[in-house]
Parts: C-alpha cells; structure tokens; sequence
C-alpha cells in the first residue's frame, strides 16, 4: 500500500466512528443520540453484509492483515457502543424516570404484564429448534435473524441446546410497560423471552441463555449480464442472499467455551467470522426505542421550508421559465418536486415525461404521479435501476406497477447501474413548439429519504441543460453512444474526462501563477486516476479541499505528496449527500452539482449526470453552503495523514454548526 492511501474499509470504519462520537456528545438530545447508535449499528450491519466476505475467502498476507486490522477496529467500535449505552444513555434515560430493563430483576406487576404479553403475542411467532448431537440436520439461521442460544439441563442432568428466534421482524423490538406513577418502563422482546423461557421449557432446567446472530453475504455478482434474461438473474441473486455464506456471527461474550464451540460446529462457522458482542444485537431497532415523554428528550424540530417563487399561483413551469430555480433539501420542502410531476401529469399541455429511478419509496408519490400521466394520455418513459442494492425489490415493484398502467419501462442496463437522479417534461408552448423542462438532482427520486438527506434539486428550461439531458435519454433507450455532451458531465460520456481536464487546467493556472484552488464535497473517494490527478495538482502548489462523508482512501498532509490537501467530513443531524465540483477558473469559477461521487464504480461502472450552475445568484447560494460547512467548528472533523478524524472545536466560546446556520440563512433569505 502506498503511504498516501487507506485501505477503504479502515476509512469506512473511520467514518462510521464519528457517527459514534455524535452518541457519545452529551450536547446533543437523548433521543438524536439513541438515533446515532441507531445509525452505527445499521451502518457496521451493511459493512458485514457487503464489504467482507471478499476479505474472507483471500488467505494472501496482505487480506489476513487487513481483515485483523478490521476486526480489531470493529471490536473497538463495538466496546465503545456499550459503554455510551451502559454509562451515559440508560443513566439519563433514568435521570428523566425511564428505566429500560435489560438484565436487572423485574417487579412483580410488570412480570405479569410480559408474562401475558408472551403469551398472548410473542409465542404465535416462536421456534424453536432442538440441537441434536451428533449432528443430525442443517440448522439454518436467518439473515440478520435474532436468536436466544439456550443451555439445558434435562432431569437426567444431561446438557441439550436449543435455539428460539426473537420476532423482532413481526412485533415492535421495545415494548413500552405500564407506567408506575411519573415513573416509564421500557423492554424488549429478548429480555421478555428471557424471562419467560420455563413456558418453552416447562420440564427442563435452563442453564444458560445468550443472543445470536448471523449476517449472511448479500454483495451478488452477475458474471454474464449480456445475455439471457437479466431481470430473472437479479431476481435470482437476490433470492439468493437468504442462504448467503457467512460473513458474521455474533454472539454473547459471556455464553462459555462449550456453548461456542457448540455454534461453531453446528453453524458451520470459521473462527475469522465469530465476533463477541453484547447482551444484545441489531441496534438498529433502537430507531423505534419509545420516549413515553414526548417532545421532551427528542432534538429541536427544523420543518422544511417554502421556496418562495414555487409558492405563487402561477404554474410551477411558468416559475421555472422566468428564471431557474435551486431548492436545498432537506432544509426546502420537497413537495415541489412532487408538485412538478403532479403538475405535468394533469397539464393539457404536457406530452412526455422521461426519469430515471434509482431508489424509490416503498410508497412513492412520483411513481403515482407518473401513473396518473400515463392514465392521462402522457407519453411516460421510466429507466428503472432494478440493481439498485436492498432496493431491488421495490424498484421491480413499482416497474410492474407502472408498466400496468402503460408507462414504456427500461430496466437495468448490462455492465452499467445508471444512478443519475434526472426528469424531463416535455410540452407545447403557446406556439405549439416543443418546450422541455428538465429536474436535475444529487439525491434519489425518494420522499422519504429527502427528509434526512443533505441535497439539491435544481429546476430548467435552458436548451443547454435540455438538449444535452435528451441524449442521455436517449442513450438509455438506444443503448447507443452516438452524440456527443457539450454542457454537462455524464459518466459513461465525459465526466472522468472532463473532472481530470479542469483539475489540469487547475495546475497550469497555478504554474502561470494565476489563482488556482479546487473543492469536490462528495461522499466518497478512491477513484484512482482522480486521486492521482489531485496529487499532481498538490505538488504543484494547488490548493485542493476536500469534503467527503464516507470513504476516503486518500490521505492529506503527507510531504511532497499531499500537502496541499486538506480533507473534512461532517456528520451532524442531516446525512450529507449533496455533491459538488467547485473550480477556481482564474476567477471565472466553474460550479457543478451533480449526482456521482469520486469513487470507481461511479466514474467508470455507472451512468451520472452532473450539470453546472451558471445563474450568479445560485452560484452565490451554492458558495454560501460551502463557506458555512468550511465555518464549522462543532460538527466537522478534519482528516489526519494518518486518517483519523480531529473535531475541529477552533474556538470553543464561538460554536458554529453549519446544518443549523443553513438552515438560519435560508429561513432569513426565503
């Protein structure tokens, strides 16, 4: 490895352990700190799910090495997760009369209360599952399952173990239990099973009782997408990640060697996959922990705000006519775009809308906008990216519905995952010409990610932006490359090409001695080229900065080669997810947004679609973004050589919180 790089896990694992430093930040509300552990024990879920099972199967040094780097890391990560939740969240949980019950005895009424709750729900859901010995069938456990591993003792005193799944999937995690004057109780469904296993084991003496479980490898590959049926492939592999290998088992640091021993031989696990962990497992639950004390405990509320232009009673195109328009979301509503798609499906003048969907709500509006259209006489077209990963069913969902109402679906491409977040309407002027509308995005078609997702969305009817999204369109359709792009940057046409040619005309302004900088605020970096090309620009004096969320396998601050880099993440309430590519231009600055990210498999593996903002007045918004997350002393890290994050804290009697001064400057400037 060269001394400039990380490896993209150690980076990843680096990230995920601000999210973990926003738990543990005591000036954040109880309930945005629960979320954040939420969010570390969903985040670190994925990671097993996808990012090792590579790491696994490879016996080089190098891969051994790296997956003990890893796993130390993880545990490190994991210890830290139970010390904030034992030493600060369930004592000021109590602090404001919340007990949650995990391993301390339960009074008398409240036992009765889960006793008839076991009975009543919690046993319609339960298995169990006699281990036998010697081993006499495959025992199976579900992915992301949960399981209480128990040891028995039978009159005889002879041991047997069995497992019983937790019904995490068919009932609420955390149940909320009778209050006892100003006094609320919390449990979950483990520790209600736990107290309730002589009614599952009436005869046997239990010895023991310990939470498993097992993450399978859900990272599929398609080796021959060019022919056959390519639906039917994904729909296959998808299947498939339910009996996936193994990438992790969790289990109880306190179960004994035997009972270990016992998961290992019966589950078919190697040692490199058995992870110790706590008591309890998939905290991602807590997103729906009860707080019987509402709003109290719970962040301050930032509703989304108006954009005024939208807010006349003039048609949204016609806004969009008279100038083009920026919305910042989540700080802006996203109704606006709802209301442009609910707008063209009913506008007597509009006939064809054209979008591409990369990740859908389970219950989306747009797609039913986009069917009432079709209902309404419309030409609607759909590219639909069915690989979209953990989505792929919805994605196909929604294809069928929509292609039943007579909208033309074009699905998944081979070899290519198109994620641009593009729309086109198309109707008659007054003239009876061709008008075209275009929506250009850095985040997914998706209402309800858009509450929690830091993007833009960017509105108009300039040929410029139209003519050049139509062929990209019509790539999709045709599959044929045939023009070129003159405006903006689509990968699969220019954008790799186009990123490299302005970061070089970057160096030669600087060698000119000209004024030459650079910013790309993306989620994530690794794209070799690209990382070379802002070495390049490094050693020749560039000033290049970086702000990146996630991965980031460059490392600044390193002699001769990156010191000229500086690199910052900032994690905070809202998930940063806005891209963009800002260049000096020897004072005739170059602004993009755009829906791609500086890594590989979105610069040579995917179709992205960035488009420049030239309107003085949104390059002075987009600058104003910049300027405040650049201000941020509370949220944002700086990335060390070493790749390790430094809370930028530069003046303590002077916070600045660049999500909620955003959000300030917009309601001050709406």
């Amino acid at each position: 490895m060269q001394n400039y790089l990380i490896p993209s896990e150690i980076s990843w694992l680096s990230f995920n352990n601000c999210i973990l430093d926003e738990a543990d930040d005591i000036t954040n509300a109880l309930y945005e700190r629960i979320k954040f552990l939420a969010i570390h024990s969903s985040n670190l879920d994925e990671f097993f799910r996808v990012k090792i099972n590579k790491l696994l199967k490879k016996n080089s040094k190098k891969s051994i090495d790296l997956l003990e780097q890893i796993l130390t890391e993880v545990n490190r990560q994991q210890n830290r997760f139970g010390e904030i939740w034992r030493n600060s969240i369930l004592p000021e949980l109590a602090e404001n009369n919340i007990t949650y019950y995990e391993n301390q005895k339960i009074p008398a009424d409240h036992l009765q209360e889960i006793e008839y709750y076991f009975k009543s729900f919690i046993l319609s859901y339960i298995q169990v599952i006699y281990i036998s010995s010697p081993k006499s069938k495959n025992y199976f456990l579900d992915n992301r399952g949960l399981y209480l591993l128990i040891k028995l003792m039978d009159a005889n005193e002879k041991i047997n173990y069995a497992y019983v799944n937790i019904p995490s999937d068919k009932l609420d995690r955390f149940k909320q239990l009778q209050s006892i004057g100003n006094k609320h109780y919390i449990i979950s469904l483990d520790t209600i099973i736990k107290n309730c296993l002589t009614f599952i084991f009436p005869s046997m003496e239990v010895v023991s009782c310990n939470a498993i479980k097992l993450n399978r490898d859900e990272n599929y590959l398609i080796k021959d997408e060019n022919s056959g049926d390519l639906i039917a492939k994904i729909e296959e592999k998808v299947a498939e990640r339910k009996h996936g290998s193994s990438t992790r088992f969790l289990y109880d640091s306190n179960m004994d060697p035997e009972a270990v021993l016992v998961c290992k031989k019966v589950f078919n696990l190697h040692d490199n996959e058995m992870i110790k962990g706590g008591t309890h497992h998939n905290f991602f639950d807590l997103f729906r922990f009860p707080n019987p004390v509402k709003p109290k405990l719970q962040g301050k509320n930032y509703p989304a705000l108006k954009h005024q232009p939208f807010e006349s009673n003039d048609s949204i195109f016609e806004i969009i006519d008279k100038q083009n328009q920026l919305l910042h979301f989540p700080y802006q509503s996203y109704h606006y775009v709802l209301q442009f798609f609910n707008q063209a499906a009913i506008h007597r003048e509009v006939t064809e809308i054209k979008i591409t969907l990369y990740r859908i709500s389970s219950q989306s509006l747009i797609a039913n906008a986009l069917i009432s259209a079709a209902k309404n006489g419309k030409k609607v077209t759909v590219f639909v990216e069915v690989k979209a990963r953990f989505d792929e069913y919805n994605n196909l969902f929604w294809s069928k519905e929509m292609k039943k109402a007579g909208i033309k679906i074009i699905q998944s491409m081979p070899n290519l995952k198109v994620h641009a977040k593009a729309a086109m309407v198309t109707m008659k002027d007054k003239q009876g010409k061709k008008k075209n509308y275009s929506y250009l995005s850095t985040g997914n078609f998706n209402e309800s990610t858009a509450s929690i997702y830091s993007d833009f969305g960017f509105f108009t009817s300039e040929e410029k932006y139209t003519n050049n999204l139509n062929k990209v369109f019509a790539f999709l359709k045709t599959k044929k490359k045939s023009k070129t792009l003159n405006h903006i940057l689509a990968a699969g046409f220019n954008m790799k090409e186009e990123l490299i040619d302005m970061i070089d005309n970057e160096i030669k302004n600087k060698k000119e001695g000209k004024h030459a900088s650079l910013l790309l605020k993306v989620n994530g970096v690794d794209e070799k080229d690209i990382i070379q090309k802002l070495i390049e620009a490094s050693q020749n004096g560039v000033e290049v900065t970086l702000i990146v969320r996630g991965i980031c396998t460059l490392l600044p601050g390193i002699k001769n080669v990156s010191e000229n880099i500086k690199i910052y993440r900032i994690v905070d309430m809202f998930l940063e997810h806005g891209r963009i590519y800002k260049f000096a231009n020897n004072g005739k600055e170059k602004i993009y947004l755009s829906s791609a990210d500086m890594l590989s498999r979105n610069l040579n593996r995917r179709i992205e679609v960035a488009f420049p903002i030239s309107d003085k007045n949104l390059m002075q918004e987009i600058n104003k973004v910049i300027e405040l997350q650049l201000a941020d002393n509370t949220k944002r890290r700086s990335i060390t050589s070493e790749g390790l994050n430094d809370l930028d804290v530069i003046n303590k009697d002077s916070s600045r919180r660049s999500q909620t001064e955003i959000y300030d400057w917009i309601a001050a400037n709406n």
